[in-house]
């Protein structure tokens, strides 16, 4: 019996065994769908996730207010709903049907006309200088976003901004003739005053939202290394039926035998991250980035590192109630030291080098390099492909000395 005879074999049990089936491949995509559902985006097919809810009160009469209305319906996550009043905004706001209001009190024209340039072009000093406030505009945010409060009323400005800047450009005498010797008619001005602006809200076009690009690959890379569990109660039961001794009469070598141990939990785990990442695009309709294909060594390196890992605690547990304790507390304890409960961004400094020290983390930034960069970089994606599967190799090679020194020693 050689190394593809055991792999067969051993992928053979694997597949009559529907419970570790389960756990491996439907769990996890099971997991992320009732993530799906708890945040409303299961199965959804928009290109604009809109998470933030803005409810808008206008109090002025004038066509400009609705104009800004239109220009934050533009921007893309952000789904605005029109309110009659300050109290009513209130009440949506105290109940969670809006997240953040948006008021547009009756002097916002006046404001509006009382601006001049210096005021657009150096807001540090001029009147915009403590922000929409001083438009007569307030922005007031529910709990969820006291924390941004601040980058919300950035948004709201730079809505207010792409409606305001053309009306306060039409008050300078000395511009406006600069604009009508470049353009032939009076409307094109504004486009030339938008080319010094940032782009129109309604020209960045959002992509799938963040939230699945991080989540997606963390639960992933967590579920990735359930394996290990799996594994270390094949070697078990290996042990308690005979077979195990009986391989070891055979003429195979120990590196050989754990070879053909190892490979079908590599394929399955392989499949499992191709399932998950299938999953993640239907349901979410995440991106797989920029490069798609690079996914595939990382996936694969990453298998390679779950499986070693797998070996080494398979060759050091004796019992089931050792499999289940020791699996589940390197389960838990490495995916909640690395970053998968939550972005590893969100780690303080010490953890995050803490967390090198566990595979997770450097398969979640080679994740987070390609699913969360336009132009990620290869090099990075490369130097964590190889500390993965260094890991792996070291993870088994360790494994195959234990396996030689406890089972042929006996």
């Amino acid at each position: 019996m050689g190394v593809w005879e055991i792999t067969v074999k051993d992928l053979r049990l694997i597949l009559k065994d529907r419970g570790a089936l389960y756990t491996l491949l439907a769990l996890p995509v099971v997991f992320i769908a009732i993530l799906g559902m708890s945040t409303g985006q299961l199965m959804t097919t928009h290109e604009v996730s809109k998470l933030l809810k803005i409810g808008v009160v206008i109090e002025s009469t004038e066509p400009v207010a609705e104009d800004v209305y239109q220009s934050l319906s533009a921007i893309g996550g952000i789904k605005t709903v029109r309110i009659k009043d300050q109290q009513e905004a209130r009440l949506w706001l105290q109940d969670g049907r809006s997240s953040v209001i948006v008021i547009l009190g009756k002097d916002f024209d006046q404001k509006v006309d009382e601006l001049a340039l210096r005021d657009i072009f150096n807001m540090e000093h001029g009147k915009l200088s403590h922000g929409v406030s001083a438009l007569d505009v307030q922005v007031q945010s529910g709990m969820e976003f006291v924390g941004v409060s601040e980058l919300v009323e950035y948004v709201v400005l730079s809505a207010v901004l792409r409606v305001v800047a053309p009306q306060v450009a039409r008050h300078s005498t000395l511009l406006r003739r600069t604009i009508d010797r470049m353009m032939d008619e009076e409307d094109e001005s504004s486009d030339a005053l938008a080319a010094i602006l940032p782009p129109p809200p309604s020209a960045v076009k959002a992509g799938p939202s963040i939230i699945y690009q991080t989540l997606v690959p963390a639960f992933m890379v967590m579920f990735a290394f359930f394996l290990i569990n799996i594994m270390a109660s094949s070697f078990i039961n290996e042990r308690k039926l005979g077979t195990l001794r009986r391989l070891q009469c055979s003429p195979i070598s120990p590196v050989q035998l754990l070879w053909g141990k190892t490979l079908p939990f590599l394929f399955v785990s392989i499949l499992q991250s191709l399932i998950l990442f299938a999953s993640g695009k239907l349901m979410f309709g995440m991106s797989w980035g920029s490069y798609p294909l690079m996914l595939l060594p990382v996936i694969a390196m990453t298998s390679v590192s779950a499986t070693g890992l797998g070996l080494l605690l398979a060759t050091i547990v004796r019992t089931e109630s050792q499999v289940a304790s020791y699996a589940t507390f390197l389960v838990i304890v490495l995916a909640g030291i690395s970053g998968c409960y939550m972005p590893r961004a969100w780690l303080p400094v010490f953890m995050q080098n803490v967390s090198l020290a566990t595979p997770h983390a450097w398969a979640l930034i080679a994740y987070q390099e390609l699913l969360t960069h336009e132009r990620p970089q290869l090099s990075l994606v490369v130097e964590c492909c190889g500390m993965l599967g260094a890991f792996g190799v070291v993870s088994f090679a360790i494994g195959c000395l234990r396996f030689r020194r406890r089972e042929y020693s006996q």
